[in-house]
């Protein structure tokens, strides 16, 4: 039991490091030729090596740490290859997407016992707060895109700031949480009211939806 207490307090160190690597490291031309060109998709790795090791960083880390971080890159490397190899519609739906990021961080899991007496940098509610707003930021946009869009992806900044304000305002109060999910669902139903596109009122819920829950359930059970 006191291990995986550990290995849950490890956690977010991981999930942030991923996602910083994974989402906020990777512009538009790593995003688009990762899948067609080996190299590029070697550059993607390579960042995401570096964002794990910077923010796993702290007292106690060593050679063993050091050689985890590289073989979770492997593994990263190997689940993003199969996408690469993969030329089936299959691997452009949104549950592929759900699937990939579920290898990813079940890989977590194959290299954190070493990192047990690691006391890191970053204070753990920091890691945490900052892990919900780039999931919200990041993972939720594109989630939500494959979900209703069959266009092109592109970065919504405004919508950025709503997702990545919540967990931050929950961990803060969480009366002030609920007021803003309030004033956010009075510009939802405006948008719903007034909008003619399908598309774009499917986003908009279930962006609302997916930020309030995220916020609520990720930053409640990782602290």
């Amino acid at each position: 039991m006191r291990v995986l207490n550990s290995l849950w307090y490890i956690f977010p160190y991981f999930f942030l490091g991923h996602l910083v690597g994974d989402y906020m490291l990777q512009n538009g031309y790593i995003a688009a030729r990762k899948s067609k060109d080996l190299k590029v998709l070697l550059l993607h790795i390579l960042l995401i090596f570096i964002s794990q090791l910077v923010f796993l960083l702290g007292a106690g880390f060593g050679a063993i740490q050091f050689f985890s971080v590289l073989l979770l890159s492997v593994f990263h490397f190997l689940i993003d290859f199969g996408k690469y190899k993969c030329k089936r519609s299959f691997c452009n739906s949104w549950w592929y997407y759900l699937l990939d990021q579920g290898f990813h961080i079940l890989s977590f899991f194959a290299v954190m016992v070493p990192f047990s007496n690691v006391d890191f940098f970053l204070s753990h509610d920091l890691v945490v707060v900052l892990s919900v707003m780039v999931f919200n930021g990041y993972f939720v946009s594109i989630l939500v895109h494959f979900i209703t869009s069959d266009g092109i992806y592109k970065r919504d900044y405004l919508g950025y700031l709503f997702r990545m304000v919540a967990p931050v305002l929950y961990y803060v109060s969480t009366t002030v949480f609920f007021i803003y999910a309030a004033i956010m669902l009075l510009f939802v139903w405006r948008i719903v009211k007034h909008s003619k596109s399908k598309s774009v009122i499917s986003s908009v819920i279930i962006n609302y939806i997916l930020t309030l829950s995220s916020s609520i359930i990720l930053t409640g059970v990782m602290l």
